[in-house]
């Protein structure tokens, strides 16, 4: 049974894998497509309408997402209930989009935001159809199917917008990439159940979901209000030329983060939900978030240290004003990232209001931060991300937790080695990158990564054996010179 157990864990995180460095190469290889086909006032349009549309998003499947996956008990009426109510808001979203977008265009001077924003409204009709299918997936324990759907679903869009592009509708494509993405994950998941999902009006079979679809919600609201507010302070401080650099950093970092977040939600969910007793999920918490930082937080401090090659290598000549925003990006994802695990793990307690006050005190810094230092320009965008990054892992060590029995310590304890190890490796390899750095941007991106592969894993070699012969028996692998267990 064990062994059944791991050979299915090492399948869904093959697939989860699979997804996020196939959605990563896709949407580096559109970003390089897109640079050069796509102007940075182009991207900084796309930034201010997909901000809006992501916020908009929230108001249809995502209250529900969660509430269902967790629900004890779940039937048919549900999922028709929470579709039936995602749809008729989502209409009533494009509608307010048509007023919105001829509001936006004579308020910004941009007359083509009076039609990008309903076209781009529209995708929310469908990504609440995909968030209620990928409730019912993560209920049925069918990770690879959403890892699937999300993969291919990636490819079709990307492939579809780029030849939009290609044909001469430069911010258009950008719009069209969310849209067709959404509607392609929808149908494939919907095709992978085998499951179909009628609309129905019934409000009343929504009722038992309140606290946790609120605070779900309010949660989710906040981090794309943050985010919305983020490029409108760009827009208002320094225009929509900068907007667009951001836009091009957030392309490089952000896919990365977002895949490993949401699949290590997923999972981690699902497997802190069956510990049964407070205790062993207590202990599966603190494993959990110590071996997905020793995985997650060397690829975020790496691209901090490859990011001044790699824009000008995808973005091309005059991207420059995006390298130091993709620093900042990087280093604040290697903060925020690996304390994931110990969110997930509050909200399985029952405590999901841990991650809303997080995200507001979040949200806190990064105005703070954007307005206070806005004088050093442009880089402050980035130290704003850096800081409301930096206040949400704080606060996921300092927040008490109820049911989860780990203290602070403990919390710090399981993240402090991998985020300790990673800056040594990332300032020897900065250090001596510089030092040896071929002529050619790719011969010194290569190098980069080796080198820093090289030295993150000699040193967990060195100073975790344990926890890395733990993680490696997850996968039925031997650490070199463990004998035994861990």
């Amino acid at each position: 049974m064990a062994e059944r157990s791991a050979a299915r864990l090492v399948g869904w995180i093959g697939w989860a894998g699979l997804d996020a460095l196939g959605r990563l190469a896709l949407l580096t290889g559109s970003t390089i497509v897109f640079s050069r086909l796509v102007t940075p006032h182009e991207f900084g349009l796309s930034a201010l309408v997909l901000a809006i549309v992501t916020v908009g998003a929230l108001f249809v499947g995502s209250p529900f997402e969660e509430a269902l996956a967790q629900r004890r008990h779940l039937r048919r009426r549900h999922l028709g209930a929470a579709l039936g109510v995602s749809l008729a808001i989502g209409l009533g979203l494009v509608v307010a989009s048509l007023a919105g977008g001829l509001v936006m265009a004579r308020w910004i001077g941009e007359p083509d935001l009076a039609l990008l924003l309903p076209v781009a409204m529209a995708s929310v009709l469908i990504s609440g159809h995909g968030d209620i299918l990928t409730a019912l997936a993560r209920r049925l324990r069918r990770f690879n199917d959403i890892a699937f759907a999300t993969l291919v679903g990636h490819v079709i869009g990307i492939a579809l917008a780029i030849g939009i592009a290609l044909a001469g509708y430069g911010v258009w494509a950008l719009i069209a990439q969310r849209l067709l993405v959404v509607a392609a994950r929808a149908i494939l998941l919907q095709w992978c159940l085998g499951f179909a999902i009628r609309p129905l009006w019934a409000p009343g079979d929504l009722r038992g979901m309140g606290r946790f679809a609120g605070f779900s919600f309010l949660s989710r609201l906040t981090e794309n209000l943050s985010y919305l507010a983020f490029n409108g302070l760009v827009q208002a401080f320094f225009g929509t030329v900068v907007l667009g650099h951001v836009n091009m950093a957030m392309r490089l970092i952000e896919p990365i983060r977002g895949a490993i977040l949401g699949t290590g939600h997923n999972l981690a969910f699902s497997f802190f939900a069956r510990a049964g007793s407070p205790e062993k999920l207590s202990q599966r918490a603190r494993s959990v978030a110590g071996e997905a930082a020793l995985v997650t937080v060397p690829v975020f401090v790496g691209l901090a240290v490859v990011a001044p090659v790699l824009v000008p290598l995808v973005a091309g000549p005059g991207w420059e004003g995006a390298i130091g925003i993709a620093v900042c990006l990087a280093l604040a994802s290697a903060l925020a990232v690996p304390v994931g695990p110990f969110y997930t793990a509050f909200s399985a307690a029952g405590r999901p209001e841990h991650s809303f006050i997080s995200l507001v005190a979040g949200f806190a810094a990064v105005l703070a931060v954007m307005i206070g230092f806005s004088s050093i320009g442009p880089l402050s965008v980035g130290l704003a991300r850096l800081a409301g990054d930096g206040v949400r892992a704080l606060l996921a060590v300092l927040l008490p937790t109820g049911r989860l029995h780990l203290t602070s310590l403990q919390r710090l304890d399981a993240l402090a080695p991998a985020w300790m190890i990673a800056a040594a490796m990332g300032l020897v390899t900065q250090t001596t990158g510089t030092l040896l750095a071929p002529d050619s941007r790719a011969g010194t991106l290569m190098l980069l990564i080796l080198m820093g592969a090289g030295l993150y894993g000699l040193f967990v070699l060195i100073l975790q054996r344990r926890a890395a012969a733990a993680l490696a028996g997850r996968f039925n692998l031997r650490v070199p010179g463990q004998r035994g267990g861990s």
